[in-house]
């Protein structure tokens, strides 16, 4: 999950097993729009909030789906995204990429001739799990296409059953938890699993020259599953975990604001080096370390917390600091689109484009099947969807309106995308991804230090 505003160069394949343009069409929810504690009760469907700090602009959209529009002749998509709460600084970069997305398919022609659009909802967070639950509802009683999201993956293994039931396709363009391949026939997702990620980066720690390695990590279900594979890939290459290790009772609450005790405890086993699995709690965590005495090039961070803290902590104090990061995240010129689709929708300046490239590929990759289909049905659009990723061979194409071109030569097509995964395997994960990791200039992770190989 989470999010790093320099991703864009080279990385690693993993394997498992193997500007400015016209703002996103929305479709009327019958429901409302499940804007933000803070934003008004009554907003309309045609407008979401925007995320954290400012949950309460508004996101414009250019036009409204017809009203009672039939999913099967309309791709309907809705997106399922944290307009607020500690996973907030993800949703501009993931409603950017798929409002550009969207912006792209329909200037390609639509879907099946038909004009795309979206609905838009908050996921929020683990912590707030009634208004993921009450959102989720609503997209699905706006019977949609598909869902975009969510990018927790507690708030969507909270969710999936529902959506599942309802034989409507999930994709997430974020979620990392292990335990989500193959957890439904509706559930895909483009991100690379947590043990991609655990794996590259205990190596990492390792080569390093750390042998004991204490890890800060939150009771929730990323937190866990990413700090299993850590300690896995630590104990593999020689190392171990003193502190916070699988089993130890040793997690924070995800709610918890002071750390001093958690530091005290995790420097006295005295550590060569911090792992912090978190994520907004990270800011209460760092400067927790410092006043201790730990030296923070020693520390070690991961997908949900490599941010840019440039402002949000005294300057230099993450100077030397690493972390790891998976997927690609877009490259300068993608970027550039994003922000100005985002930008002229109504929203302020992206900082973090982790899962951009991955929320443009998802919404390709559904239209895509719908394409292929025939329909924008969700049971056409999951029948679909391993075989436009390129799960049975095909002819590689880079565009929705390249890839269009051959499905209507009906031949079978790859589509390669921004994101750079693999085919979709039969958990529905990606078959290949790619996992970076960077080190801190300042407090801000700039530095690309090399590719490290993440295991299956």
């Amino acid at each position: 999950m989470p999010a790093h505003p320099r991703r864009g160069r080279l990385a690693t394949v993993w394997a498992i097993g193997a500007a400015t343009a016209v703002a996103l069409a929305a479709c009327s929810s019958p429901s409302g729009s499940g804007s933000s504690p803070s934003a008004s009760s009554s907003s309309s469907s045609s407008t979401s909030a925007a995320p954290a700090p400012a949950p309460s602009t508004k996101i414009a959209a250019a036009a409204a789906c017809p009203s009672g529009s039939d999913p099967k002749t309309t791709f309907k998509l809705g997106t399922f995204l944290p307009l607020t709460g500690s996973l907030a600084f993800l949703a501009p970069a993931a409603i950017g990429g798929s409002g550009l997305a969207l912006q792209d398919i329909n200037a390609a022609g639509g879907v099946n001739g038909q004009k795309a659009c979206s609905i838009s909802v908050d996921s929020s967070d683990a912590d707030n799990p009634t208004i993921g639950s009450t959102n989720v509802k609503k997209l699905l009683q706006a019977r949609v296409s598909a869902i975009l999201g969510a990018e927790s993956s507690s708030v969507t293994e909270s969710v999936l059953p529902t959506v599942s039931a309802s034989n409507t396709v999930m994709f997430s363009p974020a979620n990392t938890d292990d335990a989500l391949s193959g957890a439904s026939k509706w559930y895909f997702r483009d991100a690379a699993p947590n043990k991609a990620e655990g794996d590259a980066l205990g190596k990492q720690i390792v080569a390093d020259g750390n042998s004991k390695v204490a890890i800060l990590v939150f009771n929730d279900a990323y937190g866990t599953n990413l700090r299993d594979s850590t300690q896995a890939a630590i104990e593999a290459n020689g190392g171990t975990v003193v502190y916070g290790a699988k089993g130890k009772n040793q997690e924070f609450s995800s709610k918890e604001t002071n750390f001093s005790s958690e530091v005290q405890a995790a420097l006295a086993a005295k550590p060569d080096a911090v792992v912090i699995i978190a994520f907004d709690q990270t800011t209460q965590i760092v400067p927790a370390l410092v006043s201790a005495g730990f030296k923070m090039p020693k520390a070690y961070f991961v997908d949900g917390n490599l941010n840019d803290y440039t402002g949000k902590l005294p300057a230099n104090t993450l100077n030397g600091a690493q972390g790891t990061a998976q997927g690609v995240n877009p490259n300068t010129e993608l970027r550039k689109k994003i922000q100005a689709w985002y930008s002229n929708a109504g929203g302020g300046t992206i900082t973090s484009f982790g899962y951009g490239a991955e929320s443009y590929d998802a919404t390709t990759l559904l239209a895509l099947a719908a394409v292929k289909g025939g329909d924008s049905s969700s049971a056409t659009i999951q029948a679909n969807l391993l075989a436009v990723s390129g799960a049975n061979g095909g002819t590689v194409c880079k565009s929705y309106k390249e890839c269009v071109g051959l499905l209507k030569q009906k031949k079978a097509i790859h589509y390669e995308g921004l994101a750079g995964i693999g085919p979709l395997n039969d958990k529905h994960d990606p078959s290949t991804g790619y996992v970076s990791v960077y080190r801190y200039k300042g407090n801000n992770p700039t530095e690309f230090v090399n590719a490290v190989k993440g295991g299956a």
